[in-house]
């Protein structure tokens, strides 16, 4: 196996990071929703390079590995409420959203049996939405809290109890469901955020709708995010700043040599680093999963109280609709709502990320001879300095209140960092302190039996989701602005640069993890 040094890396041209995201949802389709503006400007100054990477003669990646998924169970060492509040997250993130309380097909928390996946047993779904649910559908792959599963949820959510919505173009039946972002409004000021997909329209339980779907048809105005595996993320909720940031200093001159320039995102409000979402834009798992029930599936909550759309006859459940529950547990619909029982007391949305709280993280495969070998090539050609291999949780009473994830050693493969990624990748989206080439060094611990890659889901192989890592510098255009080249250039050129036999190598290692 070679070994390449700073010296020989600097000699192959253009800095570079194997950085953002290597993990998510997606096709390699070319008809699909990464021919955007912003893509397509790098070839303008391709006339100085000759040396655009491409992966080796009869380099493949084997795809999902077998056996069991290793991931989505509770971490170890936890004590009886907590365990008795994880299992309970399961249900409550399982559960099928309705319109309102009384629309409701089952009483709240009932958990649905064979036959009766298309009932709903809680209640909130707004207006509009991207789903009915969060963890058999989105987080589904390869168990509850994972990503998009191989047949595509969307379809399903969209006629789901009737909905006469007509599943957007940018969506396959074997692809995985997106959510979609407007750049720009209308006006030509800057969008960013989320428009869901469906309408209550034609549903059973919102008999008066009328509102209509987003229109999609500005192909160039979108871009679009895949769902994020959830494992694990207590650990990362509970590392200091100042852990992640040591972490960052290691290796300093290597990643220097590399092109390697990763920042934190941080909070406007108090200056501490932001971990969650695809530009590392959320502070924590609460924020994560309260905005996450508002722009999926339209569940307004405490921490997002107001409706995106305020339809009276499409949203009919009382707002906000999820909230800590304060009844008696007297109503049949809704026996959950039993503020004498703790269990019962919080709302869907905190349970959700209670469960991700205490979601133990990813299993990784054991290393066969040739991954053993991918294991070294992925720290010699520079993957390993954005994708941090170790992390620590604080030791001790200063550490994490709950015992079970104070001082834990764990591997996300994440330096938690955002990373300049170039046009190819870029969404022209900020959000925070990330510019509209910026993305989070995604975690890869998984990503062995994940199905797409990357943050928008253009990539379906692990070979195509590393190459698609390098970008050249591009000159502003048709409202994209220029952007540099990406941090990860070298360290895809390092990459492209082995012998075949070893670039297979890395590929059986990512697919151990």
């Amino acid at each position: 196996m070679s070994k390449l040094t700073a010296t020989t890396m600097l000699g192959l041209t253009i800095s570079g990071a194997l950085a953002a995201a290597m993990v998510g949802c997606g096709s390699s389709d070319t008809a699909g929703p990464d021919k955007t503006a912003a893509a397509s400007v790098a070839s303008e100054l391709e006339g100085a390079y000759n040396d655009t990477p491409r992966v080796g003669h009869g380099v493949v990646d084997p795809g999902v590995r077998g056996g069991p998924p290793g991931a989505g169970g509770p971490i170890d060492g936890m004590n009886a409420n907590e365990l008795a509040l994880f299992n309970e997250g399961i249900v409550r993130a399982s559960e099928n959203e309705a319109t309102c309380n009384g629309c409701q097909d089952l009483p709240a928390g009932q958990v649905r049996l064979p036959g009766q996946e298309d009932l709903t047993n809680s209640s909130g779904l707004g207006a509009r939405y991207n789903d009915i649910q969060c963890m058999g559908t989105c987080h589904a792959q390869p168990t509850f809290g994972g990503t998009s599963p191989a047949l595509n949820p969307s379809f399903r959510a969209a006629s789901m109890k009737g909905a006469t919505n007509i599943v957007p173009w940018f969506e396959r039946p074997d692809g995985p469901t997106r959510e979609v972002r407007f750049i720009y409004n209308q006006d030509g000021t800057r969008d960013g955020g989320v428009h869901q997909k469906f309408s209550t329209r034609g549903r059973s339980d919102a008999p008066a709708c009328t509102l209509g779907q987003p229109d999609f048809s500005d192909h160039d105005n979108l871009i679009f995010r895949i769902p994020t595996p959830v494992f694990g993320l207590g650990l990362i909720d509970g590392l200091f700043d100042r852990e992640i940031m040591n972490r960052a200093a290691q290796n300093a001159g290597h990643k220097a040599a590399l092109g390697i320039h990763g920042v934190a995102n941080h909070s406007g409000n108090d200056g501490t680093i932001t971990k969650f979402g695809w530009k590392a834009q959320n502070k924590s798992l609460f924020v994560f999963s309260g905005e996450a029930y508002t722009v999926e599936m339209g569940v307004t909550n405490e921490l997002n109280p107001t409706q995106k759309v305020e339809d009276d006859n499409c949203g009919l459940g009382a707002h906000p609709n999820d909230v800590t529950l304060t009844g008696d547990g007297s109503d049949p619909m809704d026996p959950k709502d039993n503020f004498n029982n703790p269990i019962d007391e919080l709302a869907d949305w905190m349970m959700f990320a209670i469960f991700m709280r205490f979601t133990a993280p990813p299993t990784p495969a054991a290393r066969n001879a040739s991954a053993q070998r991918g294991y070294d090539v992925f720290n010699d050609v520079g993957c390993a300095d954005c994708h941090t291999e170790t992390m620590h949780t604080q030791a001790g009473a200063l550490g994490n209140a709950s015992v079970t994830l104070r001082d834990r050693t764990f591997h996300p493969y994440s330096d938690i960092l955002i990373h300049h990624m170039g046009a190819n990748l870029a969404d022209n989206v900020n959000q925070g302190g990330a510019g509209p080439d910026q993305f989070r060094t995604a975690p890869l611990w998984g990503v062995g039996q994940r199905l797409f890659f990357l943050h928008d889901g253009r990539a379906n192989t692990l070979t195509d989701a590393i190459i698609a890592h390098f970008s050249r510098p591009s000159r502003e255009h048709d409202g994209s602005p220029a952007y540099p080249a990406s941090e990860a250039n070298q360290v895809v050129r390092n990459f492209a640069s082995l012998r075949p036999s070893e670039q297979q190598d890395l590929i059986n290692f990512l697919r151990t993890l």
